[in-house]
């Protein structure tokens, strides 16, 4: 930061941003080409501008990269974030490359191709973190969106190519359950009909002599939002 500012703004008038030109340089990060420009008063009073080019990308992944670095800067408002852009998008990129290769198999398969599902267990109640950890891990492996709802009851929605849901639903009925049903399959979906654009666990309020239940009426609410309100019904036949 020091350095950036004696050979951008000079050592003599560093106290007035506006009187000095921005620094712009471009970098070929892995697949990614980052076009930069920090203003003169970067990091304090402006924030760098970071454009992201990445040839043959689909915009799904180009959104996604688009939305993470948002996010990079915003947490970061004041600080250099050139090399937390870099860690960051490092990981991105393997998990994408990870997708992209599940994706390529896939397509191979004549069964489940360009068709979607989305999935609906319910289970007597999810507290394993090593359950929950293992899904985790999975979704992002066969690029599954949807989430865990841990608890008693537990509810664990995927959403995703059919083949994925089909390879996720072996594995998560190989693990010891108390009660685990498949309570609803909406299939075949087009890529259009998807509600996620993640994987990841719900907390609502929690209550009872263990805090081990989770507020319904908010879980409710939730599906209702995304408009699968009838979702609900099915789950706890009501």
């Amino acid at each position: 930061k020091q350095w950036y500012q004696r050979r951008v703004r000079g050592q003599d008038n560093a106290d007035d941003p506006d009187q000095h030109p921005m620094l712009r340089f471009n970098i070929k990060f892995r697949e990614l080409h980052l076009a930069v420009i920090l203003p003169s008063s970067y990091p304090d009073y402006a924030p760098a501008e970071i454009r992201i080019t990445w040839c043959g990308l689909n915009s799904d992944y180009e959104s996604l990269i688009s939305n993470k670095l948002k996010a990079i800067l915003s947490e970061n408002e004041g600080e250099c974030v050139i090399l937390n852009v870099m860690a960051e998008l490092s990981e991105l990129i393997s998990d994408i490359d990870v997708c992209k290769e599940s994706s390529r198999l896939n397509s191979t398969e004549e069964i489940g191709k360009n068709v979607y599902s989305r999935v609906w267990y319910y289970a007597h109640h999810i507290y394993s973190r090593e359950k929950r950890t293992h899904m985790l891990q999975w979704s992002k492996e066969l690029c599954l969106n949807g989430f865990i709802l841990p608890g008693k009851p537990g509810i664990i929605c995927v959403e995703g190519s059919k083949m994925s849901c089909k390879e996720f639903n072996s594995r998560v009925r190989a693990m010891n359950w108390q009660l685990l049903k498949l309570q609803h399959e909406e299939s075949p979906l087009s890529q259009d009909d998807t509600k996620f654009v993640n994987f990841k666990e719900l907390i609502f309020d929690v209550h009872g002599r263990a805090n081990n239940h989770q507020d319904l009426g908010q879980f409710r609410t939730f599906l209702g939002n995304l408009a699968l309100g009838d979702i609900f019904q099915i789950l706890f036949n009501v």
